[in-house]
């Protein structure tokens, strides 16, 4: 009578590669989901101008487990997250950050708290050790979470295709309203400025003198006629004196 063993069988080679390989996807599957990188977010209130700081929303929500199941729900709302503005040199480009702006969240590598707070200061290395700060004026971290839900910042322009610009100049550079009434066009053929009206102040506040309509209307009749007359054979009048004169009051 054959007897049958009782050892089990062992797995081969191929079925012991085969099982590791999926357990390590699982793995990075999750260290994955875990880790924030970036995505699309629009804000749900205008800008706090005294801290420089905007409260956003994610616009995409996330599969989340819950008693009555796997749901799609909205992420909470990240507050005081500081804006991109473009700056440097001493000089800045601001935007006037209004409810809805959209705009992309950029998670960091690490929490910036002590940075933010505290930005980088070239003081001597002993005094800079003592403070919680690197040799150089670098800040530590308070913290050692990385790519954490609240150690981002936000940067706005990024858009949706509802709110996609309409008439984008392909060959020049643009300053402009996004409905277009008013544009401040460069290019290599010259400076164009389309606007309801053109102001312009002197640092201590004092309007300059600018040409408007009436002035111009009144040089029109009377001066280039006149210097016409006597030999004038300099640029003529503009043909479009609204849009190619700055006009103020």
């Amino acid at each position: 009578m054959s007897s049958v063993s009782s050892q089990p069988t062992p797995l081969t080679p191929f079925q012991v590669n085969c099982a590791e390989p999926a357990q390590f996807r699982q793995f990075i599957r999750q260290a994955l989901a875990d880790t924030r990188v970036s995505i699309p977010a629009f804000m749900v209130q205008d800008m706090d101008v005294a801290t420089q700081t905007v409260t956003v929303q994610i616009a995409i929500q996330e599969r989340v487990r819950t008693p009555k199941g796997p749901q799609w729900q909205d992420l909470p709302p990240i507050a005081r997250v500081p804006p991109m503005i473009y700056r440097g040199g001493g000089f800045s480009v601001t935007l006037p950050l209004k409810k809805g702006t959209e705009g992309m969240l950029i998670f960091c590598d690490c929490c910036f708290d002590l940075w933010w707070n505290n930005g980088t200061n070239n003081a001597p290395p002993a005094q800079n050790l003592q403070a919680g700060q690197g040799p150089s004026g670098s800040q530590q971290q308070i913290g050692m979470h990385r790519h954490e839900f609240w150690d981002c910042g936000f940067y706005p322009g990024l858009s949706s295709r509802p709110n996609i610009l309409s008439d984008y100049s392909t060959d020049s550079l643009q300053i402009r309203s996004d409905d277009g009434t008013t544009v401040i066009d460069v290019s290599e053929s010259g400076v164009n400025i389309t606007a309801p009206e053109v102001n312009a102040k002197s640092t201590g506040g004092t309007p300059l003198a600018l040409v408007n309509d009436t002035w111009f209307q009144w040089w029109k009749t009377n001066i280039y006629p006149f210097l016409v007359s006597k030999g004038y054979a300099g640029p003529g009048i503009p043909l479009v004196p609204e849009t190619t004169v700055l006009k103020g009051q």
